[in-house]
């Protein structure tokens, strides 16, 4: 069988839809509830932009007695069968086993297009997506076998050379220190313990995420 993908936004964006009119919230109303900005609310539900994990964190934490697997899926009823069934499941966050993260390059990442292998659920340290990763240019803060928490980041003027990130490109997905080039403000440096620094161009750069916990392999 052949997995259409704009048919699975369709009616995701869809699921959504009926969320709200089920709560009776229009965009206006449901952006104060869900503390998410009114454009982007409406570009996701209304208008052709893709429904982004936030949006599906914010409907599960804030109304929990809507089902995760059926917002998610489409699976089951739209209704939990109980309040723990739907606190349980947004607590926890997509778990990527077949998308390891390396040091060095890999594929990119897009959450609306990838299928979780499972959901890890650490509430104290929230991330919201989770990586195995391979390779050892991190080492020793980072070891290959553990599995790593991301946060998205929004903007890259939210730097910091001390904090480690998640750099996704069209063409690798990789975990490194970083920071400004002092001289061309186009250029972003990868840095890591083991391997040679080097530079890549800042619009090349599709998503940035701070690594915010990591699981130690056993």
């Amino acid at each position: 069988m052949i997995y259409d993908m704009k048919d699975a936004e369709k009616k995701l964006k869809e699921r959504v839809g009926q969320v709200l009119k089920c709560k009776g919230l229009n965009v206006n109303s449901a952006s104060r509830i869900l503390d998410i900005p009114q454009r982007t609310l409406n570009r996701q539900v209304n208008e052709d932009g893709k429904v982004g994990m936030e949006l599906l964190y914010a409907v599960m934490d804030t109304f929990h007695d809507i089902s995760p697997v059926w917002l998610v899926t489409g699976e089951g009823d739209m209704l939990a069968a109980n309040e723990n069934e739907a606190v349980s499941f947004a607590d926890a966050s997509p778990y990527y086993e077949e998308l390891p993260v390396s040091a060095g390059l890999r594929c990119a990442f897009d959450p609306t297009k990838e299928v979780a292998s499972g959901y890890i659920s650490m509430p104290r340290w929230r991330a919201q997506f989770y990586f195995p990763v391979i390779g050892t240019s991190m080492e020793p803060e980072i070891h290959a076998g553990d599995i790593i928490g991301v946060n998205r980041v929004e903007s890259l003027r939210e730097l910091d050379p001390d904090k480690i990130y998640m750099i996704v490109t069209n063409e690798s997905r990789m975990i490194k220190r970083c920071y400004h080039d002092a001289e061309n403000p186009e250029l972003l440096w990868c840095v890591s313990p083991n391997y040679p620094s080097f530079a890549i161009n800042k619009n090349d750069i599709c998503a940035l995420f701070h690594v915010v916990n990591r699981i130690e392999r056993l």
